[in-house]
């Protein structure tokens, strides 16, 4: 399962990919290495299963880091047709409804005697 995970990180190192992705990527390959010598002798798991859980947490990773460009993306796209005044305006507003004092948000959360 690590060379293979190395060889699809070089695919898609190759296809322009964020670096952050291709970080991801190399750790868990290098995780998945260490992790194959030592379950070799300790673990019973089935290593089908093993090699479809990082199948699938590998595109779910992938995906978001998909997800989160495409959103920053909108949000610069907006800052560009709105304006950044407007925006930071929203963004104040925004925190003053949403956040809380930090002495009200204690007086929620800790029982008085």
């Amino acid at each position: 399962m690590a060379e293979k995970l190395n060889g699809e990180n070089n695919e898609q190192g190759s296809m322009n990919q964020s670096e952050g992705s291709t970080n991801l990527q190399s750790f868990i390959a290098t995780q998945i290495q260490q992790q194959e010598k030592v379950s070799r002798e300790t673990d019973n798991l089935d290593t089908r299963k093993r090699e479809n859980f990082i199948a699938r947490a590998l595109s779910e990773s992938h995906r978001m880091s998909m997800e989160a460009e495409r959103s920053r993306q909108k949000t610069e796209n907006l800052h560009v047709e709105l304006g950044e005044r407007r925006m930071a305006q929203w963004s104040r507003e925004h925190s003053a409804e949403v956040l809380q004092d930090q002495d009200s948000l204690a007086d929620l959360t800790c029982p008085h005697d």
